[in-house]
């Protein structure tokens, strides 16, 4: 199943711009892009997400305990970021689902599609 509302945070706004064309295209109705951290908190707590798709380094600070708020409320998300890898990142989360950037349409909706636990082409037509 393709998720209904997903949140972009990402303080490149042409990235988020081509990581929105792609939810859309594969069926998502609510995309949200948030450009800082406090922008994703209220984009969550205003509808909550199915999925939040999240840059590591943002203007006002890492996101590493947004990303912990979402865990605890049980909201699926992957970093999408230019480091590598997870080395540097904090113990508790180096075992989350890292999009490294650059990527291409295929690697977003693979990525999206693992988030919400669909696996195969379940993408709209």
């Amino acid at each position: 199943m393709v998720p209904q509302r997903v949140i972009i945070v990402e303080d490149e706004y042409l990235v988020a711009l081509d990581v929105e064309a792609v939810l859309q295209s594969m069926g998502v109705e609510i995309v949200v892009i948030a450009t800082t951290l406090a922008q994703a908190r209220q984009a969550v707590e205003e509808d909550s997400a199915d999925c939040v798709l999240l840059d590591v380094s943002l203007t006002d600070g890492k996101s590493f305990d947004f990303a912990r708020g979402l865990r605890e409320a049980g909201i699926a998300f992957g970093f999408v970021s230019g480091y590598g890898d997870t080395t540097g990142f904090p113990e508790d989360l180096l075992h989350t689902p890292l999009l490294s950037k650059p990527f291409g349409e295929n690697e977003v909706i693979g990525f999206v599609l693992s988030l919400v636990g669909v696996t195969g082409n379940a993408v709209k037509e």
